[in-house]
């Protein structure tokens, strides 16, 4: 026994995003303060992902429909489960999606076991909506729910969840230390944008990231004759939402555009040293952690002024914020930061000291471990 006490960490959905990143991110951090396992309910990437980081890993797999109205679904899953938290004796559990919470809530709550809920995404629909009585109702089995913008924590409140449950806690990240010179040039040799403009956009290929927009957006300035810029799209689509990947070649080949590069999925630290400007087109966006990445290695970034994006990114000192969701408003900020290149040198210092001061991984993992101890006292 090591007299830490013991924590259990869920994680719902198999894919490696930026949720899943900050769960792994928060476990390395709190490991040395806590003893740490995780429960996965799919089999896919993220389960890799821990048991490479040697973090004792169980699984569970997760009922088909995750609705407690499936009741003949949900009841085995409760009883293992059940089951599961009395053998093992944690002190808490941290779960990182809505799915998690309230597939494990209910055991959580008959084992006296204080749940935390990391909320990564934005209500953006109506007090009445489903997704909103959602919140409310895996609300009540949260001790304490953390928001990564204080957009989200707002979203929450206008969708009734009590407020004394909720605190804004901002994503962290750890930059990668010296300079990135070398990675600049090799991105710029590889897709032949030596001397040109570029704007880059790192991301799954999900319908609310706002892709579409940015193609517009490209299209615009295309059509403004500003032939030494270029858009690199970086990432893929999850598996089996190809076919939305394929909808946004045929769209960049429908308009016909010369000015937009598809640059595959890879490590994004060999892709952005070699952008001039990260551009982060998703229209509501609850915290861009990618955003936070880019700023943090120099590269000054573009967005809407919505969401957790506006409390990245200050206008005109560490990037541009668009005042209305349109391809046409995301186009001229990006022509203004294009013909007022000079000063971008400034407002990349200016972004990675806004990251190093605002959004360190070590900030985070500190402010998390604070809501951990109130909740197991």
């Amino acid at each position: 026994m090591t007299g830490k006490k013991k924590l259990l960490f869920l994680e719902y959905f198999p894919f490696m995003g930026g949720g899943q990143k900050v769960l792994l991110d928060l476990i390395a951090g709190l490991k040395m303060h806590y003893d740490i396992e995780a429960l996965v309910m799919n089999h896919g990437m993220m389960e890799a992902a821990l048991e490479k980081n040697r973090v004792k890993t169980h699984f569970l797999q997760a009922p088909g429909k995750v609705k407690y109205r499936y009741f003949n679904q949900y009841l085995p899953f409760f009883i293992k489960l059940n089951r599961f938290l009395k053998e093992n004796k944690y002190d808490l559990v941290y779960s990182g999606s809505l799915f998690a919470s309230k597939l494990a809530g209910p055991s959580c709550l008959v084992n006296k076991i204080p749940l935390i809920w990391h909320k990564q995404l934005i209500i953006e629909k109506s007090y009445y909506s489903y997704n909103a009585s959602q919140a409310r109702l895996v609300s009540g089995f949260a001790k304490r729910i953390i928001c990564v913008s204080e957009a989200s924590r707002l979203s929450m409140i206008r969708a009734g969840v009590a407020l004394e449950k909720l605190i804004t806690i901002h994503n962290g990240v750890k930059i990668p230390r010296g300079p990135m010179s070398k990675a600049r040039m090799k991105f710029r040799k590889k897709f032949r944008v030596g001397g040109n403009f570029v704007c880059g956009t790192v991301c799954i290929f999900r319908r609310n990231k706002g892709l579409e927009m940015l193609i517009d957006a490209a299209e615009i300035i295309s059509k403004a004759a500003m032939h030494d810029m270029k858009f690199v799209l970086v990432g893929r689509a999850d598996s089996g939402e190809e076919w939305f990947e394929e909808k946004l070649r045929e769209k960049v080949k429908e308009k016909k555009l010369k000015n937009f590069i598809f640059a595959g999925y890879g490590d994004k630290y060999a892709f952005m040293p070699g952008f001039d400007l990260y551009v982060m087109p998703s229209p509501m966006e609850p915290f861009g952690l990618v955003t936070i990445e880019a700023m943090g290695i120099g590269v000054p970034a573009a967005g809407f002024n919505t969401g957790g994006t506006a409390e990245i990114i200050t206008d005109g000192k560490d990037g541009f914020l668009a005042g209305q969701v349109s391809p046409r408003a995301l186009a001229e900020k990006i022509i203004y930061a294009y013909k007022n290149r000079k000063k971008l040198g400034a407002m990349s210092k200016k972004a990675a000291a806004s990251v190093k001061e605002k959004f360190s991984l070590e900030k985070q993992t500190a402010a998390v471990r604070g809501v951990i101890e109130a909740c197991i006292k």
